[in-house]
């Protein structure tokens, strides 16, 4: 038996197409305008003055002992290495994974989602730039809330931040955020 032979037909030419139109790559955004249009720091979280007056009717919401408050850490202090924290996860040199038990529930899940954003369009910085506080102001509202304002420098600028905290279980936790 011999093998079917197989008839080949001739090609018929392509048509000359023009290569793709390819945008340049601009590494950086061309207008001022486009350049504030994602900033991947700037942040702010649940816990506005709304939602806050909200929770006033409600109570106080720990009971305590005789004994009185828990023995806690300086809140200034606690502010000041929160906020660098939530910079540090906010441009993607932290997981947000660290922050969830000195978060509220609700202001966790907005950073986080907020960092997750960040990753996807920005990437995650190869060497990040080391996040400072500068500077700490905290005012007491009650002997279990304390506000701060916090000037952070992300490495890029200097940044200014507002935080709430509140007495949680013993310890200090932040309710509300907002980094400009």
């Amino acid at each position: 038996m011999s093998a079917p032979s197989i008839a080949r037909l001739p090609l018929a030419p392509m048509p000359a197409q023009p290569p793709p139109q390819v945008p340049p790559l601009r590494v950086l955004p061309a207008t001022p305008e486009e350049r504030r249009t994602w900033d991947r720091v700037r942040f702010e979280g649940p816990g506005t003055p709304a939602a806050r007056e909200e929770d006033e009717g409600r109570g106080p919401h720990l009971v305590w002992s005789d004994r009185g408050l828990p023995e806690l850490p300086d809140a200034a202090t606690w502010c000041g290495t929160l906020v660098r924290a939530a910079v540090e996860a906010l441009v993607g040199a932290r997981p947000t994974a660290q922050l969830s038990r000195w978060l509220s529930t609700e202001l966790w899940t907005a950073l986080n989602r907020r960092a997750v954003l960040g990753v996807q369009i920005a990437g995650r910085p190869q060497r990040p730039h080391p996040v400072t506080v500068r500077r700490v102001h905290a005012c007491e509202i009650s002997p279990t809330t304390c506000e701060a304002s916090v000037v952070v420098h992300d490495g890029e600028r200097v940044r200014a931040a507002a935080i709430r905290i509140e007495v949680h279980r013993g310890r200090w936790r932040a309710t509300a955020l907002q980094i400009g």
